[in-house]
């Protein structure tokens, strides 16, 4: 696939967290609703893990290697979301309680690095290993543009809450998705530099580790307060649409 027609996809990334922000000044998000989106998300974050990044990766590597890279992906989404702030948005914003969003305002800054990162790594899963497999490819873009649009009404409904300006949302909540662009350049730039092919294998494993992390941290909350069967549904179709896409790009 062309370094344009990735760049592109990243730019519909972008564009779909926006999508998500702008939806926030136009219509009533409830928590059932954003309870559907997120686990909707999460199911085809897993997916992505699960269908697309881990088949490839685990017949390419060691299974001491394989599981390293597994480990370290969840591990680094773990250590940042308990000791910095959480990662994803999307996946933590049903656990924001009132007394969390007055103080919002106090650590808007530690959000927005955290989901910096976060969108670091969606574009760097983008474009990785692209080259090498247009199934992969495929099925994680789609479930990143899925995962993105409630990441971005999530970021936008906490911000609102903490009375920032509409403008100041979406130019904010621009400017942090962009991060995912940036990603998919050094996605990119790794092919470019001839790396082994065991380094990308690795690469991957770890960002489907994180993947595993977001989906998990995204509905576990959920299941065992809320909304269990609403959960339960709404991911096993994330998980589905990603395994369809997955299948179908078998034959195209």
């Amino acid at each position: 696939m062309s370094y344009e027609a990735n760049l592109l996809k990243g730019l519909l990334l972008v564009f779909s967290a926006l999508t998500g922000s702008v939806s926030t000044f136009t219509f009533r998000i409830t928590h059932h609703k954003l309870c559907s989106l997120i686990s909707l998300s999460a199911g085809a974050l897993f997916g992505a893990a699960a269908f697309a990044i881990i088949p490839d990766t685990f017949q390419n590597l060691s299974f001491t290697e394989f599981i390293l890279g597994l480990f370290s992906g969840y591990l680094v989404f773990w250590l940042i979301s308990k000791y910095y702030f959480h990662v994803c948005p999307a996946c933590s914003a049903s656990h924001f309680d009132e007394q969390t969003t007055k103080k919002f305002s106090e650590i808007v800054l530690l959000m927005m690095t955290a989901l910096a990162f976060h969108s670091f790594f969606d574009g760097l899963a983008l474009t990785a290993r692209t080259a090498h497999s247009h199934i992969e490819g495929n099925s994680i873009f789609i479930a990143i543009l899925v995962h993105k649009f409630p990441e971005g009404l999530a970021l936008a409904s906490l911000m609102l809450g903490a009375a920032y300006e509409k403008k100041k949302i979406v130019i904010n909540v621009f400017l942090v998705e962009m991060t995912t662009l940036v990603g998919a350049v050094a996605g990119i730039l790794t092919q470019g530099f001839n790396l082994p092919e065991s380094i990308l294998e690795i690469i991957m494993t770890h960002i489907a580790g994180g993947f595993i992390f977001l989906s998990l941290h995204a509905i576990l909350g959920e299941m065992l307060k809320h909304h269990t069967k609403l959960v339960v549904l709404y991911y096993l179709s994330g998980v589905i649409l990603i395994l369809a896409a997955t299948l179908i790009s078998n034959y195209f």
